[in-house]
């Protein structure tokens, strides 16, 4: 450029030193004439002069500019309106007018492809406004939105926002007989326009809008400054007053990029204060969103009795890779207790579900999947009890048979593990557990075997005594009502008879059913036979659960769920283990129905039955 500039001055003087407008002359004018052409326009070369001198900010940007801002005139920067071409953005503002000015200004490293520039406009002695401005190279505007406003006349609205590497996300808020926040998401786009992606109706979206408001007022923080599609709240039963809160501050962001510092926190619905509060940074607590996307927090319905005056509250977050041939998914678990006015964090990041694997993108591969579910053992370590933690393993290979067609296999086994608190936080231990499987066993089938009045439908000798599966005749149906009004005691039962066949035990009758028949599994080293009485009419519907040990048997509760495997029935899948003083029961299937056969029956993806303290209690990840 100094090149072109000491050239053009060469020519010009030596025009100026000639008399006479010959041919040499005449051409050097035509030169000048086609060199003005090429030069950059006053207002292009006082753009970038413009741009060049003021200040430079970081991304992500939270844009609030507002008359609190600044402290007085003094502070107004003086900034060239022309070179800025913002008579374009403000066709119906005079600049001439000293009530109008452009105050301030900064860039941002948004694209290489074009300027970004936000400026700050007083408008009047009442209002304040900042706009983001893409600019090509030259100076001429691209596109434009609005990012914060500030009034002072009535005090009624406000805008902020958060500007990133592609997006733009702004507020507008609107105070009238309550506070409103309508949120726009933008996507900042490659060649530098500006396009609406999303609206919310943030009060409209949260139920208890007001609730997050007062609590992020008392965190200090803007809505703006939060993933608000990961903000979660959940009020436990057991303490309707309060509120248990997940709040995600955006620390950084850009394209399919993000970190969350976290804010997890209890607060006093009544009032809105922050009772217990737990922070961590991004840098430690794993919230990161970038090649391996996060996809979701949930706060877990369940609180978990880690002592009997302690119970603690339970987060999942949810990833999942972007890779087609090298599929991945992850879910962390992570407990709180309160403690004085903070939460603490007692586990944390606990994977619970983990999933990946390699194939060609068309049938052939081979994956691995892990789920636990972890719930409360009956030994305390330091004051805590510890946790069991039941892990269901499934190794699938997808190939292609002899015709060409897509087939899965699928292995399942369990490996169980322990989380013990060490004073500090729970951790996995290397201690084998003392864990005994129950396999199938097949006592010696008795045929014709009659009861007076009962119809036999399964009979089988085992230690001596007799198991019985039927229904009573309708001629002594009615003597066997229970006189509890909600227990309608009719239908198929279990009975069981000693070596004098008579009746030691009978079980409240299950209804009328297709199928109702008893499976029997023992451990090596347990006095414990375990009775499934597997449950079918026009479909399988899960099946009850007997205890027999020496010569006295009970019903300990029903295994509501199916497994999906074609043919098989739950007990066909089951697999028993006991740890301590729990039996688990599982299913191998990589799909259960929970409730079969009603109308509340749920798929899930894994689930398992725990016998402990004389209760048969469901036990899932899912929230």
């Amino acid at each position: 450029m100094k090149t072109f500039y000491f050239t053009l001055s060469l020519l010009i003087f030596s025009c100026d030193s000639g008399t006479q407008k010959d041919k040499s002359t005449t051409g050097a004018i035509e030169l000048i004439d086609r060199a003005k052409e090429t030069i950059p326009t006053g207002v292009a070369t006082d753009f970038l002069k413009t741009i060049n001198s003021c200040k430079t900010k970081k991304l992500p940007q939270l844009e609030r500019t507002n008359f609190d801002s600044f402290t007085d005139e003094s502070e107004y920067a003086q900034i060239d309106t022309r070179a800025l071409n913002l008579n374009q953005v403000y066709p119906e503002r005079n600049f001439e007018d000293q009530k109008v000015r452009a105050i301030d200004m900064y860039t941002l490293p948004i694209r290489d492809g074009f300027h970004s520039v936000v400026v700050t406009l007083l408008k009047n002695e009442h209002e304040m406004e900042s706009i983001l401005i893409n600019y090509t190279a030259e100076g001429d505007i691209i596109d434009h939105e609005l990012v914060s406003y500030d009034e002072i006349a009535e005090g009624m609205s406000q805008v902020v926002s958060r500007i990133s590497e592609n997006l733009l996300t702004v507020n507008r808020i609107l105070w009238g007989n309550t506070k409103e926040v309508e949120q726009i998401e933008y996507e900042i786009r490659w060649n530098g326009t500006i396009e609406k992606v999303n609206t919310l109706n943030l009060n409209e979206f949260f139920t208890d809008f007001n609730l997050i408001d007062e609590v992020l007022t008392g965190l200090e923080l803007d809505w703006v400054q939060t993933k608000t599609a990961m903000l979660k709240t959940r009020v436990f039963p057991d303490n309707p007053n309060e509120a248990f809160l997940v709040i995600p501050e955006v620390i950084d962001e850009g394209e399919q990029f993000f970190e969350l510092n976290s804010h997890i926190l209890i607060a006093d619905i009544r009032t809105g204060k922050i009772t217990h509060n737990f922070f961590e940074s991004h840098q430690s607590n794993q919230w990161v969103s970038d090649a391996i996307e996060m996809q979701d927090i949930i706060i877990d319905t369940a609180l978990y009795p880690l002592s009997e005056e302690t119970k603690a509250y339970g987060i999942q977050v949810e990833y999942l890779g972007m890779s087609r041939v090298n599929p991945y998914s992850n879910q962390t678990w992570s407990l709180f207790i309160k403690s004085g006015d903070t939460l603490e964090k007692f586990l944390s990041n606990y994977s619970i579900k983990d999933f990946g694997g390699e194939w060609d993108g068309d049938c052939e591969g081979e994956f691995v999947s892990e789920e636990k579910i972890v719930f409360l053992g009956t030994h305390k370590t330091e004051g805590y009890f510890d946790l069991l933690v039941y892990n269901r393993i499934t190794e699938s290979k997808d190939y292609k048979d002899e015709d060409e067609e897509c087939q899965t296999e699928n292995s399942f086994h369990i490996k169980n593990s322990i989380l013990k608190f060490d004073g500090t936080t729970y951790s996995q231990v290397e201690e084998s557990l003392n864990t005994k499987s129950y396999s199938q066993i097949h006592p010696r089938k008795l045929t014709n075997f009659q009861i007076d009045q009962f119809e036999v439908d399964q009979a089988y000798e085992l230690n001596g005594q007799k198991i019985i599966t039927g229904n009573y005749t309708s001629e002594k149906d009615s003597l066997y009502t229970s006189t509890n009004e909600n227990q309608f005691d009719r239908g198929d039962r279990l009975l069981m008879l000693d070596s004098e066949n008579d009746i030691v035990f009978q079980s409240l009758g299950f209804g009328d059913l297709y199928l109702f028949e008893p499976h029997f599994y023992r451990a090596k080293t347990s006095d414990k036979t375990i009775i499934i009485c597997q449950k079918a009419f026009e479909y399988p519907s899960g099946g009850e659960v007997f205890i027999l040990e020496k010569s006295t048997i009970k019903h300990i509760g029903t295994l509501a769920i199916e497994g999906n495997e074609e043919g098989k029935f739950l007990t066909d899948l089951v697999d028993i283990q006991e740890t301590g003083n729990s039996l688990v029961f599982s299913i191998k299937s990589d799909q259960l129905t929970l409730n079969p056969g009603e109308e509340s029956s749920i798929q899930v993806p894994n689930a398992i039955f725990a016998y402990q303290g004389g209760q048969l209690i469901l036990k899932t990840n899912t929230p």
